[in-house]
C-alpha cells in the first residue's frame, strides 16, 4: 500500500505510572484481575489454581501495551466467550478462533490476541497453544512453556495537542485541516475505532496557532466549502476521518487526487456530506477484511452481491484512489449494509460552538447546523406535563397528597427557564444538540461537558461505586434497583443504599466518588426534597458522582446543575412522573445501565418502543457508561413467535469502547459471520429449548410483543 501499516493496532497511549493498568492476583478467584484505573473497568483471566504475577518487559509484544505481568500457569480461562486471534512475532496471523472454533498451532513464539471490550489485551507464550470452547467460555491450554505475559493497553485517549483558532472561517479551515494528525494510521484499518485517535482540541484565540508536534497527513483529498460556519461545521467528521485538508471555494466540493466529487450531488449539503462519509466508512470496514482481520463479514456479503469492486486490490491502493472508487458506486447499492450511524449532532452554527468540533469528529458525527430561527419553529408550546402510558398503566393510590401518583411534591405547573423544543428527526442511535434550549429526545451538550469526559479522574480501586437514594418512603419500590445494580459476574460493585437524608447529608454523596447516583424521590422549583428541606443543586461547590438518575417530576434543572458543577451525564425529566411509571422506569434502566449501555442507548430502546415518549433526557454526556458490556457492544434481542419455534434478531448498539467500526458477532450459532457495530442481524430460528438455553446466559433487553423483558424475565412469561 502507499500508506504504511504502522506497528500499532491501537496506537501507543501514554499513561502516567498510577494510572496505567494493573495486573493483580484476582481477590476471590484463581487467576487475575486486569485493571484500567482510568476507564475503570476491568477483565478477569481465571487459572486452575492462584497465581502471583511479576512485571515484565512490554517489549516482548508486537503491539505496544502500557503493562506486562508474568504469570506462572498451563491454562487459562476466559470468563465468557470471546475471539482469540493467534499470531508470530512479526504480526503474520497464523490461527483464529472468532467462531468458537478449535485451534492448534504447534511450540513456537506467539503473541495473542483476546478480545476484550475493556481494554486490549495479548499473551505472549514460547511453546504450543490450544484453544477451544466450553460450557459458554474459552480454554487455552500451553504446550512446553509453564509461564505466559500478559500484556494489557488501555482505550483511554487524550488528544495530543490544543489548535488555537481565531473566529475567522478560514482560520477555523485551516484548523479542521489538522485533525488527521490523529489518526494512527492512513490506511482503511482506520475504519477501526483504535486507530482512530481523538482529534486535537480547539479554543479559540487571538491568532491561528497549530503546534509544530502534530503530524499531519497528505492523504492527497481536499475538501472545498463557501468559507461560513453552516458550511464548516458538517464536513469537520469527514475531514478527520480522510485526513483532509480543508480550503474555500464557492461550491461544495471533495478532490481525491485532483478527481472531483460535488458534496451537494443529493441536492442538499448536508445530506450529501453524511452520505458520503458513510459511504466511504463501510466500504473501508468491508476493503480491511483483505488485512490483518481476514473475518467473514457480512456487509461484505451484501456488498459483494450489488457491486463489482476487487477488495484485495483496493486494500493495497491509497486512501485517495480508494475514495475515487468507493464514491464510483450508487449510495443505493450499498445502503442496505451502512451500520445505523451512532450520532447526529445538531449544532448551532456560531463561533463560540467550534471548540465541539473535535469531540463530534471523533464520534464521526453526522453534523448539521440548524438555524436558531428552525429551532425556534420547532419550540414545544405547553406540552404534556403528565405521563400516563409508559407501560400501559396509568393507575394507582394517590401519594404525597396528591389526586394522581405523581412524582412532583406541588401540582402546580412550573415553567422552565429555557425553551423546550424537538430537534428535527434523525436516523441515528443518538442525538445530541449544542445551542440554547432544551432538546427533547437529544443530549444537551456543552464544552464542558465533553472536556469532563476527558478529565475523568482514575478510580482508587476496582470496584463500580453505584449509590440509591430513596427520600419518599411511598416510593420503596424502586429501591428493588439496588438488587439490580451489580449482578454482573466477574465485576465488583460497591452498592450502597441510603434513605430519608439530610440536606447536607446529600451534599456530601454528591461531593464523593461515585460512579453512579439513582435518586428515587421528589424535586420541586427549591432542589431535591430532603428530610429537613431542600437541596437546590444550583448551589453546590461540588459534584463528583460521574452519573446519575434523577427519578422525580421535572427534574431538569437540578439534574443540568450536577453537570455544571461536575457530574458527566444524566438522565432527567421534564414532565410530571406517575409513580407506578417511574417505578417500573427506573427498574428497567437500572437493568440496561447494568447490562453495559450508555445512558443514552439506555434511554433510546424505551423511547423508540414509545415506553416514555419524550419526557426523559439525557443533560451532559450521553455517552457515559456505568460499566461495560460484557459482550462489547451490548445488544437488544427481538424474539418472535413461529409456530413451534421462536425467532431471534440482534440489534447490536456501539458503545464508549466498542464505537463505530468495532465488529460484533451474536454468539448463538457457532457458524455466524460477524456484523458491524450499528447493524441488524439476520432472524435465527430457535427451538423452545434453545431460546431458554440462550436466554439463561447472561442478562440482556428482549423485546417480544412489543415489550421490554430483562433476558430472565422473560424466560419466566414463556414458561407462565
Amino acid at each position: 500500500m502507499t500508506d504504511t501499516w504502522p506497528m500499532t493496532d491501537g496506537g501507543t497511549s501514554v499513561q502516567m505510572q498510577g494510572t496505567r493498568p494493573r495486573i493483580e492476583t484476582h481477590p476471590l478467584f484463581g487467576g487475575v484481575r486486569i485493571v484500567d484505573p482510568i476507564e475503570g473497568s476491568q477483565f478477569t483471566l481465571l487459572t486452575p489454581s492462584s497465581v502471583e504475577p511479576t512485571d515484565a518487559d512490554t517489549d516482548q509484544f508486537y503491539f505496544p501495551v502500557d503493562t506486562a505481568a508474568t504469570i506462572c500457569t498451563t491454562e487459562i480461562e476466559t470468563p465468557y466467550l470471546v475471539d482469540i486471534w493467534i499470531r508470530d512475532t512479526e504480526g503474520n496471523l497464523v490461527a483464529q478462533s472468532t467462531n468458537e472454533e478449535s485451534i492448534d498451532v504447534p511450540p513456537g513464539r506467539y503473541n495473542l490476541e483476546v478480545s476484550s471490550a475493556q481494554m486490549k489485551l495479548y499473551l505472549a507464550i514460547d511453546g504450543g497453544v490450544s484453544v477451544e470452547s466450553r460450557d459458554d467460555r474459552m480454554y487455552l491450554a500451553f504446550d512446553q512453556t509453564s509461564c505466559v505475559t500478559v500484556g494489557v493497553r488501555s482505550l483511554h485517549e487524550q488528544p495530543a495537542a490544543t489548535i488555537t483558532t481565531t473566529d475567522d472561517p478560514e482560520d477555523l479551515m485551516t484548523a479542521i485541516s489538522a485533525f488527521g494528525s490523529a489518526l494512527k494510521t492512513t490506511t482503511c484499518e482506520r475504519s477501526f475505532p483504535t486507530l482512530r485517535g481523538h482529534p486535537p482540541l480547539l479554543e479559540r484565540g487571538a491568532e491561528l496557532s497549530i503546534p509544530e508536534s502534530l503530524d499531519i497527513p497528505d492523504t492527497g483529498i481536499r475538501i472545498v466549502v463557501p468559507p461560513e460556519h453552516e458550511y464548516i461545521y458538517p464536513i469537520a467528521s469527514l475531514a478527520y476521518y480522510l485526513g483532509a485538508t480543508v480550503e474555500p471555494g464557492p461550491e461544495p466540493c471533495l478532490y481525491a487526487d485532483g478527481v472531483p466529487f460535488s458534496l451537494t450531488a443529493d441536492g442538499d449539503f448536508e445530506s450529501t456530506v453524511a452520505r458520503v462519509l458513510k459511504q466511504v466508512f463501510l466500504l473501508d470496514c468491508v476493503t480491511r477484511t483483505e488485512g490483518y482481520y481476514t473475518v467473514d463479514l457480512h456487509e461484505r456479503e451484501v456488498v459483494e452481491e450489488q457491486v463489482d469492486l476487487d477488495f484485495a486490490e483496493l486494500y493495497e491502493q491509497s486512501v485517495a484512489e480508494q475514495v475515487r472508487a468507493y464514491l464510483s458506486i450508487p449510495y443505493e447499492k450499498i445502503e442496505d449494509a451502512v451500520p445505523r450511524w451512532k450520532l447526529t449532532a445538531d449544532v448551532i452554527p456560531e463561533s463560540g460552538h467550534a471548540e465541539t468540533l473535535p469531540f463530534l469528529a471523533n464520534d464521526l458525527a453526522v453534523i448539521r447546523c440548524p438555524s436558531c430561527a428552525d429551532i425556534e419553529s420547532r419550540s414545544v408550546h405547553g406540552g404534556a406535563t403528565t405521563v400516563e402510558d409508559f407501560f400501559g398503566s396509568s393507575s394507582g393510590t394517590a401519594r404525597g397528597g396528591l389526586t394522581r401518583a405523581t412524582r412532583s411534591a406541588s401540582d402546580e405547573e412550573r415553567p422552565f427557564e429555557e425553551h423546550v423544543f424537538r430537534p428535527p428527526e434523525a436516523d441515528s442511535i443518538e442525538q445530541a444538540y449544542v445551542g440554547e434550549g432544551v432538546p427533547l429526545g437529544a443530549s444537551k451538550m456543552t464544552v464542558e461537558a465533553f472536556n469532563r469526559r476527558l478529565s475523568y479522574s482514575p478510580s482508587e480501586n476496582a470496584r463500580t461505586s453505584v449509590v440509591v437514594v430513596c427520600n419518599e418512603q411511598e416510593m420503596a419500590d424502586e429501591n428493588t434497583v439496588s438488587e439490580i445494580y451489580g449482578t454482573r459476574e466477574w465485576l465488583d460493585f460497591d452498592i450502597t443504599i441510603r434513605n430519608n437524608l439530610k440536606t447536607d447529608e446529600l451534599a456530601d454523596l454528591l461531593a464523593t466518588d461515585a460512579d453512579f447516583f439513582h435518586y428515587i424521590g421528589h424535586v420541586d422549583d427549591d432542589g431535591i426534597r430532603c428530610a429537613d428541606g431542600w437541596l437546590d443543586c444550583r448551589d453546590l461547590e461540588e459534584v463528583n458522582v460521574s452519573a446519575f438518575l434523577l427519578n422525580a417530576c421535572k427534574s431538569y434543572e437540578q439534574g443540568n446543575a450536577l453537570v455544571k458543577n461536575g457530574a458527566i451525564g444524566g438522565i432527567v425529566t421534564v414532565a410530571d412522573l406517575l409513580n407506578k411509571t417511574a417505578t417500573k422506569l427506573g427498574q428497567t434502566l437500572a437493568h440496561l445501565l447494568d447490562g453495559g449501555f450508555s445512558l443514552f442507548t439506555a434511554l433510546e430502546i424505551l423511547e423508540k418502543r414509545s415506553i416514555i415518549g419524550n419526557h426523559y433526557l439525557i443533560v451532559g454526556d450521553g455517552n457515559t457508561q456505568v460499566v461495560e458490556s460484557r459482550t462489547g457492544s451490548p445488544y437488544l434481542a427481538k424474539v418472535s413467535k413461529i409456530r413451534d419455534c421462536f425467532g431471534v434478531q440482534f440489534e447490536f448498539y456501539p458503545s464508549k469502547n466498542y464505537s463505530i467500526g468495532s465488529m460484533v458477532i451474536p454468539k448463538i450459532k457457532k457458524e455466524s459471520p460477524k456484523y458491524l457495530a450499528g447493524n441488524r442481524t439476520e432472524e435465527y430460528v430457535l427451538s423452545e429449548y434453545d431460546l431458554e438455553e440462550f436466554l439463561m446466559t447472561h442478562g440482556f433487553p428482549v423485546e417480544f410483543d412489543d415489550t421490554i423483558y430483562w433476558s430472565m424475565d422473560l424466560l419466566a412469561h414463556l414458561s407462565d
